[in-house]
């Protein structure tokens, strides 16, 4: 391995003492800390920029249909589409009563 510096007219370095691994190890974990503080902190203004624009586009969305008067429920909604309304009576089911309808 010698003969690869002396090709290239480069002498090897001498080894680093223990001491100067160990300040260069701590400088490594201090600057490895701080870039997952600051990572933190960016995720989470991401995560609250997300949050704050989800709730915008949901209350447009709710103002435009409310606007438009478009009262549109999904289907697994329980509100009924008969607005309040109730209708009262009395019935009698007769025997011949359903004929020509399925049975279910």
């Amino acid at each position: 391995m010698d003969t690869v510096f002396r090709l290239q007219d480069m002498q090897p370095k001498p080894q680093r003492g223990p001491l100067t691994r160990l300040l260069a190890s701590l400088l490594l974990i201090g600057v490895a800390v701080i870039a997952l503080f600051f990572g933190a902190i960016i995720i989470a203004i991401l995560i609250g920029v997300a949050a704050i624009l989800f709730i915008f586009l949901y209350l447009r969305a709710w103002w435009l249909r409310r606007k438009l008067g478009l009262n549109v429920h999904p289907h697994h909604s329980r509100k009924r589409n008969d607005a309040g309304v109730i209708l009262e009576g009395e019935y009698t089911v007769e025997k011949g009563d359903n004929e020509g309808r399925d049975d279910h």
